[in-house]
């Protein structure tokens, strides 16, 4: 793999280790193996895969995209602008009760088999960054920023319910012109804001990821 595609794959799954494990079974596999050991970018662990497939490209992506989904990870179903430098197939998924992201993509190759990168990161994992663009719920613990694709996200966990973390938020970007086009979603100026919550183990615990990105990301499949 060349210098430039490991770098993409380092920028667009920014963080791993993975506590949750997804294993990736890649259909008619031929080969596997880790891109390198012990990756990090900016203090953030790292999981990055090369594979190569019989399966066409565009049917491993749509099968990885169909695996996230029955997992019930959010996935930005929507118009995906290409990796920068790089138009190739792909897709992203954000495990939000382990704070786990995935990227999927791939070429075909000339003997007709495809080659494929897999990255999962563990954004729990990141070292507490500082507050993102928005203010975190009052009294809000293991604060931390992190880049998923084209969004801007904070996560957070916050000791009170999900209605009463959305109505925060409903509050504080409603005094700020952002309107809500459904429960947990706003928009304003072309731009979204999402606010996904789930359950932490600890009782009374919730896992919050608020999520910045372009509004067209949302007006998938899977959007409101």
């Amino acid at each position: 793999m060349t210098p430039l595609l490991l770098a993409l794959a380092l920028a667009a799954a920014p963080d791993a280790g993975v506590p949750r494990p997804f294993s990736w079974d890649v259909p008619a596999q031929l080969e596997v193996v880790p891109v390198g050991q012990g990756l990090e970018v900016k203090g953030l662990p790292l999981k990055i895969y090369a594979a190569r497939s019989k399966w066409e490209l565009n049917e491993l992506i749509v099968h990885y995209a169909k695996r996230f989904a029955a997992a019930g990870f959010y996935l930005p179903m929507g118009r995906l602008r290409p990796l920068p430098g790089l138009r190739l197939p792909r897709v992203v998924a954000l495990d939000v009760d382990s704070k786990v992201s995935y990227l999927v993509y791939g070429w075909p190759e000339a003997d007709g088999s495809t080659t494929l990168i897999l990255g999962a990161a563990d954004l729990g994992a990141r070292k507490p960054q500082g507050a993102g663009r928005f203010p975190v719920f009052p009294g809000a613990t293991a604060v931390t920023t992190f880049r998923l694709e084209l969004a801007d996200a904070t996560s957070f966990v916050a000791k009170a319910t999900d209605v009463e973390v959305i109505d925060f938020y409903r509050s504080v970007l409603g005094a700020a012109g952002w309107k809500e086009r459904a429960p947990g979603v706003f928009v304003k100026d072309g731009r979204a804001v999402r606010v996904l919550a789930r359950p932490e183990k600890s009782a009374g615990a919730l896992g919050v990821v608020v999520l910045e990105q372009p509004d067209d990301v949302l007006t998938g499949p899977d959007a409101p």
